[in-house]
């Protein structure tokens, strides 16, 4: 959502007009990945069962799973057809998510049990393609062009942001992937040797692509994000003695940048939005809505800071 808001800002056009656009794409992703999980989950079955792992859909029907299946393919063909009358473009980034996501997980191609290949995969489905689509689906509907610059910093950001997760997820299930055999980037190249491919070479790229949109934004209100992103996170190292990580999951830890991207920047822009555009007002309402529950733990940790630099106890219970 956060870059749907910046494409549209930077064609100086109302968020609120792609409103209706915004609510359709969440939807056409949702479906999108319901049948990613069904689907992964369903193929997973004998390399969980191998692993001791819990699989929701270990003692379910095939004939019930083909259903469910069919429903979010009917779905996603109905959006597809939908945004194919908007732009051919959209409908092919939308496809490109279900593409990948199914050779991702269905045998004989399977990339997920293929190193690097899966990581790119998932990285594609779950970051790259969506994005995109989201972009594009933004332009077609205003009528408008993006610089290329745009474009190609999306894609960037998007498959460094996607990897880095995936890497994430493989590290938190080495141990169940070994078990089963799982040939992922993690066990087949080590821990310690992805840790420090996605620490030196995958988030560099990350942050550069992020402040490559950050400059072509050309907003101040994001910059300010990040400002009290990174005071935030300061507190939280040298205050609450939490670990900042990149990738490497840890007890009593913080993924740098997630935060980031999924409160302060859409809110930011959400807000300079409304400063110039009344109308975006229900936007940003609406986005309190939809994501309250994530909006509302930072809130609350911000107000927790916040009375600590006051020199102030915070109130328990």
């Amino acid at each position: 959502m956060a870059i749907c808001f910046a494409s549209v800002l930077l064609t100086n056009s109302s968020i609120w007009l792609v409103s209706s656009q915004l609510l359709l794409l969440l939807l056409a992703l949702t479906v999108a990945a319901t049948y990613v999980s069904l689907l992964n989950d369903w193929t997973d079955r004998a390399d969980d069962a191998r692993a001791g792992k819990a699989n929701g859909l270990a003692h379910t029907s095939g004939g019930r799973v083909a259903l469910l299946l069919g429903v979010c393919l009917l779905a996603g063909a109905g959006f597809g057809w939908y945004f194919w009358r908007i732009s051919p473009v959209v409908t092919g980034l939308y496809l490109g998510t279900w593409v990948v996501f199914t050779a991702y997980s269905l045998p004989p191609v399977r990339l997920k049990g293929r190193a690097l290949a899966g990581v790119l995969a998932d990285a594609a489905g779950a970051h790259f393609f969506p994005q995109l689509t989201g972009v594009t689906l933004m332009a077609a509907s205003l009528h408008q062009h993006l610089p290329l610059l745009w474009l190609g910093g999306v894609g960037v950001w998007a498959l460094a942001c996607g990897m880095r997760n995936i890497i994430w997820h493989q590290l938190s299930d080495a141990t169940n992937d070994a078990e089963a055999g799982m040939n992922t980037f993690v066990t087949r190249f080590g821990a310690s040797t992805v840790r420090r491919v996605v620490e030196w070479v995958v988030f560099p790229v990350e942050v550069a692509a992020l402040l490559v949109l950050l400059s072509v934004s050309g907003r101040v209100a994001p910059l300010v994000g990040l400002v009290l992103y990174v005071g935030l996170t300061l507190i939280r190292y040298y205050r609450w003695k939490m670990t900042l990580t990149v990738v490497q999951p840890q007890f009593h830890s913080h993924v740098l940048l997630n935060e980031y991207y999924e409160v302060f920047l859409p809110l930011s822009l959400l807000l300079a939005a409304w400063w110039h555009q009344p109308a975006d007002a229900l936007v940003l309402l609406g986005f309190g809505v939809l994501f309250g529950p994530t909006l509302w733990r930072t809130v609350r940790l911000f107000g927790r800071a916040a009375w600590w630099l006051t020199g102030q106890r915070w109130p328990t219970g």
